[in-house]
């Protein structure tokens, strides 16, 4: 069963996929295999996402985003991505983390900061967002209900006044090489397990210590600029943590 607005939802992302993403396929499918990672996906392809509201799930209707229903946004966000990756799967992942990231910023980030980061991204169709869990060590196999120190992330993060300090490296993030806003899960108790030693940061790019070192190249996917990303004494203000110590309950 589907709600209306899910299929609302659905119709509206057929239409993008049918009359944009699919031509632009056809038009040049090697286009994925540019090896400038700046140069695979057309800018119109995003700005044509933006026009059909399709940017704005997840953010907060106030900030000009599209409001879904709380109880099925989780299904919703799924129907639609299903429905993108129709046309190309590399294509709905980049807008996939934007998502994810859009919700978590509605959920606990300030509202200073809330205001500041969705109208930016309302300003620029161009504006991606990246989810950094993955390390060389371990993936998403941390949200698994195992609970053990020895399964810590390695990036680690830190209280320095009014500052936190983060350290460490990620790797095979989707929209890692391109994003403008990162959200970072780091250590942050060594003495408790995983479930209850991590936190989670809001970490723009242009911070110092910050440095995207690869794009890391696949066999698909490949509108989907997959990164890695290290944070040598990276110094966010107090208020870019998320969530403390509890980011993967």
């Amino acid at each position: 069963y589907l709600s209306d607005e899910q299929r609302l939802m659905r119709e509206t992302c057929r239409r993008y996929v049918d009359n944009v993403v699919v031509p632009f396929l056809r038009e040049d499918r090697l286009r994925e295999w540019e090896m400038n990672p700046a140069k695979r996906l057309a800018p119109r392809l995003l700005e044509e996402a933006d026009a059909a509201g399709l940017r704005g799930l997840g953010v907060p209707e106030r900030f000009g985003g599209v409001a879904l229903d709380p109880v099925t946004q989780s299904q919703t966000l799924a129907l639609v991505a299903t429905e993108l990756a129709r046309g190309d799967s590399g294509l709905a992942d980049k807008l996939v983390q934007n998502w994810k990231i859009s919700v978590l910023i509605g959920r606990f980030a300030p509202e200073n900061l809330q205001a500041y980061w969705f109208e930016r991204y309302a300003r620029e169709p161009q504006f991606l967002m990246a989810h950094c869990l993955t390390e060389p060590r371990g993936a998403s196999d941390r949200w698994l209900p195992y609970d053990s120190v020895e399964a810590n992330m390695d990036t680690t993060a830190f209280l320095d006044g009014d500052e936190w300090v983060l350290n460490g490296r990620k790797q095979f993030i989707s929209n890692g090489y391109d994003a403008s806003l990162y959200v970072v899960y780091a250590n942050t108790d060594d003495s408790a397990p995983m479930s209850r030693g991590t936190s989670s940061f809001l970490v723009p790019r242009e911070t110092p210590g910050v440095e995207v070192t690869r794009c890391n190249e696949t066999i698909g996917g490949r509108f989907m600029n997959n990164g890695e990303i290290t944070f040598d004494d990276c110094r966010v203000p107090a208020d870019h943590l998320l969530v403390h110590n509890d980011a993967l309950a």
